[in-house]
């Protein structure tokens, strides 16, 4: 996920029963409690103007960051950027909420009539295989890294659009494959085109099958 890989600053995770923070991820280790402290305070008395983006997902501003929230069934999930938010920290932020409330569903149901709120369990392995940690890195971090092959385009494309894939036809040839993260640095390196837009159009050449990730063996 390009955009949230190079912005994430921090990914914080609620149980709505307690208003307990039960995971954080910051960027390069950095923790300021008293940032953290003050932004619940905020957004607990209201002060923070949320607008929906679309389904259970709104954006806000809280001092100079921008704030991307999705409510669920048992977890409240804020991810903390310092550059406007697009389709890919939204889509990221979606599909790592559904996978926590269905992977540690029954956790998080009897988190504290059961496991007496104790975090420690979603650093455990889950019935999936899979801990919190390494769930953060598959959604957050990992596609920006893996290898794509490219497909063929079902419209002309034009204007930006042209830019940026025949910047991935020359990385492709170069190599056989393209990193979403060269494809990226490449685009804003010898285009004008805003970064966040270029996010936005490899963000629709993935979704429309253009570009596809080369699955492993």
């Amino acid at each position: 996920m390009i955009s949230v890989s190079l912005s994430f600053n921090y990914l914080l995770v609620f149980h709505n029963e307690s208003q307990g923070l039960m995971y954080i991820e910051s960027a390069n280790n950095i923790f300021d409690p008293l940032f953290i402290e003050r932004l619940r305070f905020q957004i607990r008395r209201g002060n923070i103007q949320f607008r929906q983006i679309k389904g259970q997902i709104v954006h806000g501003m809280f001092e100079q960051y921008y704030l991307l929230l999705i409510k669920s069934k048992y977890t409240q999930i804020i991810l903390i950027i310092d550059n406007k938010p697009n389709d890919f920290a939204d889509e990221a932020l979606s599909a790592f909420s559904e996978r926590i409330e269905s992977r540690w569903e029954n956790e998080l149901q009897l988190f504290y009539s059961l496991y007496q709120g104790d975090t420690d369990l979603f650093f455990n392995e889950s019935k999936n295989g899979q801990n919190i940690q390494a769930l953060v890195n598959e959604i957050f971090h990992l596609n920006y890294h893996f290898p794509h092959h490219l497909g063929i385009p079902k419209t002309k494309l034009q204007g930006n659009y042209k830019k940026i894939w025949n910047i991935a036809q020359t990385l492709a040839k170069e190599s056989g494959y393209i990193v979403m993260r060269d494809l990226w640095f490449k685009s804003l390196s010898i285009t004008k085109i805003d970064k966040n837009l270029i996010a936005d159009i490899i963000y629709e050449f993935l979704s429309r099958g253009y570009i596809k990730p080369i699955p492993f063996e």
